[in-house]
């Protein structure tokens, strides 16, 4: 037998529990939702540009630097849309969550953000949701002012009351407010679901170990695998 590696450990201890698999709630129409995060001025490759310039690198290097980030990160972006296009047609209720201060000088940040210097008050280039998957009236919209959209809002709340048990999650970045987004909702009880391709972040190793991950718990699918449970949900 050859020797045993961490893979092997690993795989083993996270096989999937038929025991567990009995508290995972069917999706249905009434029961499900789809979660957009961060998809906003902030996370768009031409806004690290206009941040990194303005920090003196030199604008065609920066541009260089990006390159694959902006190609990965318009591709989800695609995705994001073909998704909630998917929701909206099918009844199922998108929520938009995105990071924005409540005050104007970002007083009200969360400590991380402190850190990095985000201060994505309203109105900024960074707080604007990008149009192609902007809010329509009547859906749900909520502020956060650190990483995971359950932390300092009242998303939490906002599920029970709506009857929602099944969250399917997409947006940007994964390793960062996607990532903590579905491991606290997953502690919440929410069957939690990652759209693989309809996120991404900086740097493309990041992004697919958390795909990994999450794989191997049975939460991820993709773009075109949400839209036809979408179709299919009674």
């Amino acid at each position: 037998m050859a020797e045993l590696t961490m893979a092997d450990v690993v795989a083993a201890s996270y096989e999937l529990s038929p025991d567990g698999l009995q508290y995972l709630p069917a999706p249905t129409k009434k029961n499900t939702a789809l979660l957009l995060i961060d998809i906003q001025g902030l996370a768009t490759p031409d806004y690290l540009t206009k941040k990194a310039v303005a920090k003196g690198l030199p604008e065609d290097q920066v541009t260089a630097a990006l390159a694959d980030y902006k190609k990965r990160f318009n591709a989800a972006l695609d995705n994001c849309a073909q998704v909630l296009a998917a929701a909206r047609k099918n009844g199922i209720p998108p929520i938009h969550v995105k990071i924005e201060t409540l005050t104007g000088d970002a007083r009200d940040s969360g400590l991380g953000h402190k850190i990095l210097d985000w201060r994505v008050v309203p109105g900024s280039e960074g707080a604007k949701f990008l149009d192609q998957c902007a809010p329509k009236p009547g859906e749900v919209t909520m502020t956060k002012t650190g990483s995971g959209a359950f932390s300092g809002t009242g998303l939490h709340q906002t599920l029970s009351n709506m009857g929602i048990k099944v969250l399917y999650v997409a947006g940007f970045v994964t390793d960062e407010c996607v990532e903590t987004t579905i491991r606290t909702g997953l502690d919440f009880g929410y069957f939690t679901n990652l759209i693989a391709d309809a996120t991404t972040t900086y740097y493309k190793k990041n992004h697919q170990h958390v795909v990994d991950k999450f794989a191997e718990w049975g939460i991820t699918v993709t773009a075109e695998q949400v839209g036809q449970i979408f179709e299919s949900l009674a």
